[in-house]
């Protein structure tokens, strides 16, 4: 990104660093096969520990876009994320604003999350992507989440959104 005078369409908000439970590896490397293939079973969405991951994935997901949007302020974002992704995010919302006009009388579209995919590439760890139409425009949104302290935290955001 280096030599570019224009800025770029990803806002890349806090740096990725892999956790400590992956050593480095990536998450999509093939694991050993297993000895003997487990047998079929029904699995349905909501079971198992996922449950939970989900439901805050998704829940950061719609406090994000609603910050994005402008309808949430954003220190309530310090509720799901560690301090870097709120300062990142604060400073970032700052500059989209300086750049952009204020708006006139124009009412606020509450944003939309279209979709969200989860994946856990390590048990403490959770990664969210997501598609939100934010004031009318699709964007992208993608997320680590990771469990310390008994709570699972925002370690990293990147987005499209202004």
């Amino acid at each position: 990104m280096r030599g570019r005078t224009g800025k770029s369409a990803v806002v890349r908000i806090v740096r990725y660093r892999p956790a400590p439970a992956t050593r480095g590896a990536l998450a999509l490397q093939r694991a050993a096969a297993p000895a003997q293939p487990p047998g079929l079973r029904l699995v349905r969405p909501d079971d198992g520990v996922d449950t939970e991951v989900r439901a805050v994935a998704n829940a950061t997901v719609r406090l994000i876009a609603e910050i994005l949007a402008g309808t949430r302020p954003p220190h309530q974002l310090s509720l799901v994320a560690v301090p870097a992704v709120c300062r990142a995010l604060f400073n970032h919302l700052q500059s989209a604003r300086q750049t952009t006009p204020a708006r006139r009388g124009g009412r606020v579209v509450p944003p939309k999350v279209l979709s969200t995919r989860v994946q856990r590439p390590a048990p403490t760890v959770a990664e969210t992507a997501a598609v939100l139409v934010v004031a009318g425009r699709v964007h992208a949104l993608a997320l680590r989440l990771e469990h310390t302290r008994g709570r699972w935290r925002c370690t990293a955001l990147e987005t499209t959104a202004p």
